[in-house]
């Protein structure tokens, strides 16, 4: 039999592209999502991708997942960009769902009126 082996960084792809699609299409994390103001939502992405590349490294690390060469911090780095580079794209070419898009007009009428009446007459 063959046998299929993941690197690392191809988990990591694997793994970015997954949260990409959880958030966009999972039925209440995306209309949670969508309210959020965009800098919330970015720390939560972060958050989210940092807290991935720590377990994918750690799991590489303590060889659950077997790395050819032994792992250094250039694999860490390396993981952290595989999920950057994965995510942010699939979540960008995600087509946006009917609700989070009446959501996320709701939530730029409430910024924008929040604004306008910061505004000295």
């Amino acid at each position: 039999m063959f046998e299929v082996i993941f690197s690392p960084q191809g988990i990591a792809s694997i793994v970015g592209v997954v949260l990409a699609v959880l958030f966009a299409y999972s039925p209440y994390l995306r209309t949670w999502f969508a309210g959020l103001a965009s800098e919330v939502k970015s720390y939560i992405m972060l958050g989210t991708l940092l807290s991935a590349e720590i377990v994918i490294s750690l799991l590489s690390y303590y060889q659950v997942i077997v790395t050819v060469p032994p792992f250094t911090w250039v694999t860490a780095i390396q993981i952290a960009f595989a999920l950057l580079i994965s995510n942010q794209p699939a979540y960008t070419l995600l087509p946006e769902a009917k609700d989070v898009k009446e959501i996320r007009v709701t939530r730029d009428i409430l910024l924008s009126k929040e604004v306008s009446k910061r505004i000295p007459k």
